[in-house]
């Protein structure tokens, strides 16, 4: 199994953190490190530990950690908590740590994803602002945006790429919520937007890579509204550039699974379609819109493949991106 995929980072509610990983990690004695970037961890103090599990507390809560995990005699691997603690946040997630196929890491701290930001709090402030977020690629349209606010601590670069979240044009959903009490139809919809965001909307992706390309020091953030579904595929398509493998991707896609609070989201999805149904139906119509499927993902890498012959020509084709734009991707954000 991938290392870092076997460790897991959690933070627990008085601030201090939990480092578990499987046996297969280390069977003996474990050095661990804490820093607050991952370029600090060799000079930070190290705990030794016995066993699958560290405990770290006494930290700054406002801030992210790193952490370095190194078996007596073995390699150390950086690793974070995936998710970040933004009380406002919504499936707010750090990209970094996955192994690629040449055997290069994607840097922790530099790409992020997540849903909207709409409920940040004054409390959430500071962490956001640890991030050194200098772009944001949002792919949400202009009615989104204007319900679901865009102003961020720091005010870091705005790119609005506006991919229509529907097949054609942005009241397909509402459409579909008027016309049926079948979450199996919404379902099924979910399937055919995945594929239109990659056979009709692709160009829309070009100002990120662009922005990925060009952006100065810092980190980037992919955002929509719910961050699963077009920044699920912005994710992969970012990811796969940087080599990481397709078994990965659709591990990190999944994530959406554990940190997207569908049950919290209700409300606002209900809101936002305008969803007018009897007591339960409209919650149950919604359901699939707010899960995370994997085979919401399978669908949108199937339509690439089959247009396209296989996701290197995908990118080359709709973002110029050959042998030398993918080095420079690989340099700046993977080491």
């Amino acid at each position: 199994m991938e290392t870092v995929l076997a460790i897991d980072v959690a933070r627990n509610a008085d601030g201090s953190y939990r480092i578990d990983w499987e046996r297969a990690v280390a069977e003996r004695a474990v050095e661990v490190r804490c820093a607050l970037s991952p370029e600090a961890l060799a000079q930070a103090p190290s705990l030794q530990v016995a066993g699958c599990r560290a405990d770290v507390a006494a930290l700054a809560p406002d801030r992210r950690h790193y952490f370095s995990v190194r078996p007596v005699g073995g390699k150390a691997v950086v690793v974070a908590e995936r998710a970040v603690a933004l009380t406002g946040g919504v499936n707010f997630r750090d990209l970094g740590g996955y192994l690629t196929t040449a055997g290069a890491r994607v840097r922790w701290g530099r790409l992020f994803r997540s849903g909207h930001t709409a409920n940040l709090v004054a409390g959430d402030h500071p962490l956001f602002l640890s991030l050194d977020i200098r772009t944001v690629c949002d792919f949400r349209m202009q009615e989104e945006r204007a319900h679901e606010s865009s102003e961020l601590p720091g005010a870091p670069e705005l790119r609005v790429l506006g991919i229509p979240p529907g097949v054609g044009d942005r009241g397909y959903l509402q459409r579909l919520f008027a016309s049926s009490d079948d979450p199996e139809d919404v379902a099924a919809a979910i399937h055919d937007i995945m594929r239109s965001i990659v056979t009709d909307s692709a160009a829309r992706f070009r100002p990120m890579f662009e922005a990925l390309l060009s952006s100065e020091p810092g980190a980037v953030l992919l955002n929509c509204s719910a961050g699963k579904e077009r920044t699920g595929i912005a994710s992969a398509l970012v990811l796969h550039a940087l080599g990481v493998p397709r078994g990965v991707i659709m591990y990190d896609f999944m994530l959406s699974e554990r940190h997207f609070p569908a049950s919290a989201e209700i409300p606002r999805v209900l809101e936002k379609y305008a969803v007018s149904k009897p007591a339960g139906v409209g919650e149950r119509l919604i359901m699939p819109l707010l899960e995370t499927r994997r085979s919401y993902l399978e669908t949108a890498l199937d339509a690439i493949d089959e247009g396209w012959g296989s996701c290197d020509a995908f990118l080359a084709a709709n973002y110029d991106l050959g042998a030398a734009e993918l080095a420079s991707l690989r340099a700046k954000y993977t080491c």
